[in-house]
């Protein structure tokens, strides 16, 4: 049997299902089995004095913080956070730099050497979005394809939400402003659709609204609204992945070389199936001539495009600058 007869259609996509599932089993119950074996739970406060007393955020079994979803209402989860977390936390509470400086570090690398293959095979909530596709197939829903006007406004909403979680943790940092860091305290954190998905996997009980004051009221409305859009991928293919401002910190890494799609124009035939099967819509593999790299900011390398490819190596992954996978 040839290589090309061993690897078979549709083997990354199984690949790829079989390690979201590796990762959502060891991010969301990793930390019961580690900390089951230490036996002891260290203490890592999610949050400072009593932001928030209408839940108590349980601790978690590594201080690591990873460029995808790990949601820090997660009662003994293996991760500290996301990134997002990670950054507003920093600002909110203007840790020194000792206290952050390694975890950041690592975190950096982990975003250098991944870039957004966190989003395509290891996010929680991207696997999430990709059972919903599936059911949606068994269900024989119609699947809706966005314009590339609200592909685009979807992108702004993203960076949007990114710079408001970072503005209002970074301006009730100040002096005098201690209520209003409470009541905004990890703003994103306060919206984000695991904060009310991480319970129903983990069991935990959390409470889902804080209607003690007027910024509670928003979050708690906001957040609602996240999750509530989180369903439209029934109908639209990873819809919140497109919102999600943790993926679009990891953005830029996806064209920092280490990860990359890479096209030859030249053995392309024009046929589509590259556009076809992103589940983003992104259209700048399809749309390139030349040959180069192609990644895009919003591509989450989940490699349907180097799978769905008909022309042999049109489309390869690299890592490092060597050659993974291609057509």
């Amino acid at each position: 049997m040839s290589k090309k007869q061993a690897f078979g259609p549709g083997a990354i996509s199984r690949l790829r299902l079989y390690v979201q599932f590796f990762f959502f089993g060891l991010l969301l119950y990793g930390g019961f089995f580690v900390n089951a074996l230490a036996e002891n739970q260290a203490q890592h406060p999610t949050i400072q004095g009593k932001a928030l007393d209408l839940v108590k955020l349980a601790d978690s079994a590594s201080p690591v913080v990873l460029p995808n979803t790990t949601c820090i209402y997660q009662k003994e989860g293996l991760c500290r956070g996301c990134s997002l977390y990670f950054l507003t936390d920093a600002l909110q509470w203007r840790k020194p730099i000792e206290t952050w400086l390694g975890t950041g570090l690592l975190l950096l690398l982990f975003m250098l050497l991944g870039g957004r293959l966190w989003c395509g095979w290891a996010c929680p909530l991207g696997l999430i979005s990709d059972l919903f596709t599936k059911l949606r197939e068994k269900l024989g829903l119609p699947q809706r394809r966005l314009s590339r006007g609200w592909r685009e406004g979807l992108v702004w909403t993203k960076y949007v939400l990114l710079l408001a979680a970072l503005g209002i943790a970074w301006a009730s940092s100040f002096d005098g402003l201690e209520g209003f860091r409470t009541d905004t305290v990890d703003p994103f954190c306060q919206i984000c659709p695991a904060r009310i998905f991480a319970p129903f996997f983990t069991f935990d009980a959390v409470c889902w609204t804080n209607l003690k004051n007027p910024a509670g009221v928003i979050f708690t409305s906001l957040g609602f609204l996240a999750f509530a859009s989180f369903f439209v991928g029934l109908f639209i293919r990873r819809f919140w992945c497109r919102l999600c401002p943790i993926g679009g910190l990891s953005a830029g890494f996806n064209r920092s070389g280490l990860v990359s799609l890479v096209k030859d124009g030249s053995r392309c035939t024009r046929c589509g199936s590259c556009a076809r099967v992103c589940p983003l819509d992104v259209q700048r593999v399809y749309e390139a001539r030349g040959r180069g790299t192609v990644t895009s900011f919003e591509c989450h390398l989940c490699l349907r495009c180097v799978e769905a490819c008909p022309e042999e190596d049109c489309l390869r992954f690299e890592w490092l600058g060597k050659k993974v996978v291609g057509s």
